[in-house]
């Protein structure tokens, strides 16, 4: 079974908040959920569990730093990213795998303590649901 970075998706894109700041608050802190990877070329579907933390990456906060955990039946791989607050409910960014020495795009929507995460590189794409903890 192959597990390239579930790693490069764990993370997304969906709903919208109310204010800057309640969503730039909303976003730092610690997330956990589930979701899929589909592996290129191959087509095979990994069923992925991460754990995620969000830390202000700028004075301005539009910047957020992530630092993610995710497992599958393989085995557990970390990565971590940064993403940029586009509009009060959506942030975009960039993830990166040092195990698979894998970089990919990251989406996130984020609408209460719910996000909708998607991500996408040349070996993977996935899409998760996290949960605020």
């Amino acid at each position: 079974m192959q597990i390239i970075p579930a790693t490069v998706l764990a993370l997304a894109l969906s709903q919208p908040l109310v204010t800057s700041a309640s969503a730039a608050a909303s976003l730092i802190g610690s997330w956990k959920g589930r979701g899929s990877v589909t592996l290129i070329p191959s087509g095979q579907v990994e069923t992925v569990t991460c754990r995620v933390s969000f830390e202000k990456g700028d004075d301005r906060g539009k910047t957020f730093m992530l630092y993610a955990t995710c497992a599958t039946t393989a085995g557990t791989f970390e990565q971590t990213g940064r993403v940029v607050k586009r509009s009060p409910s959506r942030y975009t960014g960039r993830l990166y795998s040092g195990l698979y020495d894998v970089t990919g795009d990251i989406s996130i929507s984020v609408r209460g303590s719910r996000q909708t995460v998607t991500v996408t590189s040349t070996k993977a794409k996935g899409k998760f649901s996290l949960t605020k903890r």
